[in-house]
């Protein structure tokens, strides 16, 4: 022991990572430490490849090259046909439960009442009892205030109400890092505030979080870190309430006032 300071450790980490689609590279070398309780806000105009570095860290998409490391353990991986593979799909399942994902479209089941849509993986996937489950159900319901709709199917609720559940369904997870794909991009207008109140109060609560937004005002109050993304690569990082007041980059100034096609 050198009795120094020890590094926190970190919940995720990124190491240079690519993604092509053949001879389209769609990333192009991104890294990122997020330590515990770090909120980082990924915004970028569309098609700077922010929903596919959020989709290849939980490797809904493979990556083409580079390393994630999730509380600190290394994703292995291998090659397949000569394309690179997850090398243990039992470590990709168990890493998976630790950063759970909110989708842009919900993606709830349609058949499966509220109550049900947030317990079902936690007996699956995390094998506790239906009994412990409900319980854990019922206080992430109230958390997000939805457990009024527990009886109900998801074509019932708004669209907002759907995104909390959502919401509710990752936290009964108890993941170590939540990722969001544009969780307000698909809601009215008059929605998106009722879901970012719950992000907000999350954040406050100390959850590490990744979020890929368009809505600048939460990555300037709620947020700690900001990547911004153009074409693949960081061209701007660091504090989002520095970095919105005197933007390095002018792709980054564009983007603020709506100006970056």
């Amino acid at each position: 022991m050198d009795g120094g300071a020890r590094t926190p450790q970190l919940a995720l980490e990124v190491s240079d990572l690519h993604k092509s689609y053949g001879a389209h590279q769609v990333l192009k070398g991104i890294s990122l430490q997020a330590e515990n309780r770090d909120v980082v806000a990924i915004l970028g105009s569309s098609g700077s490849g922010k929903s596919t570095f959020l989709r290849c860290i939980n490797l809904l998409e493979t990556p083409t090259k580079g390393a994630v490391r999730v509380d600190g353990e290394l994703i292995k991986m291998t090659e397949s046909r000569g394309e690179p593979a997850p090398a243990d799909h039992k470590q990709v399942e168990r890493i998976r439960s630790k950063l759970a994902m909110v989708f842009q479209q919900f993606n709830l089941w349609q058949h499966l009442t509220i109550r049900e849509n947030v317990t079902i993986a936690q007996v699956k996937v995390l094998g506790r009892s239906e009994e412990e489950a409900i319980a854990k159900a019922e206080a992430m319901m109230e958390k997000v205030g939805v457990a009024d709709k527990r009886n109900h199917y998801p074509s019932q609720l708004s669209g907002g109400q759907q995104q909390r559940v959502a919401i509710a369904r990752a936290l009964a997870m108890d993941p170590e890092v939540m990722l969001f794909d544009e969780p307000t991009s698909a809601l009215d207008p008059e929605l998106v505030n009722e879901v970012l109140k719950v992000m907000r109060s999350l954040a406050e609560e100390g959850r590490t979080m990744l979020v890929v937004t368009h809505e600048t005002g939460f990555a300037r109050e709620a947020a700690n870190k900001l990547l911004f993304l153009h074409q693949g690569l960081v061209e701007e990082s660091g504090d989002p309430r520095e970095a919105m007041a005197n933007p390095q980059s002018e792709r980054f100034r564009q983007f603020l006032t709506g100006n970056l096609k």
